[in-house]
């Protein structure tokens, strides 16, 4: 147990500093968000993946487990999470991880990441005059002869 001891106190001390009073579990356990086609390709995981720092582990409200062969990666991730409110007043909140396009060249690829990561949801449009406010364009499907 001293040698195991040891050798986490040795790996975090290269990684965050000798200062444990500095210390912060987000500074070493990441979120992973891998591609599911192309992370396998390591010259290409930088352009397809997203990680960020993350807290929690297997037993906080946030949850962020690890796994022995990953020890500092979540790889197990809620990837939407939904309040909903059933009164009148319907203030339903969402918050999808990574993004909502699937294009990695879209500013929408990853822009729900900083949201995911900090726990911030964002409102349910229900009604069509907030949808409306809302959009960012308009997509007309026409069917073909």
């Amino acid at each position: 147990m001293t040698t195991a001891l040891r050798g986490g106190v040795g790996d975090l001390e290269r990684i965050l500093g000798s200062d444990m009073a500095q210390w912060r579990w987000d500074g070493v356990h990441r979120a992973m968000f891998p591609h599911q086609g192309l992370d396998a390709v390591p010259a290409l995981r930088p352009l397809f993946s997203r990680s960020v720092p993350n807290g929690g582990d297997w037993s906080t409200v946030n949850v962020g487990p690890v796994a022995a062969d990953h020890l500092y990666e979540q790889r197990s991730i809620p990837g939407y999470r939904q309040i909903v409110d059933l009164s009148p007043a319907n203030e339903s909140r969402f918050l999808d991880a990574v993004g909502e396009s699937g294009h990695f060249l879209s500013k929408h690829y990853d822009d729900y990441l900083r949201d995911w990561q900090q726990v911030r949801h964002r409102p349910m449009r229900m009604n069509r005059d907030d949808i409306e406010r809302g959009a960012i364009g308009h997509l007309t499907l026409t069917p073909g002869p």
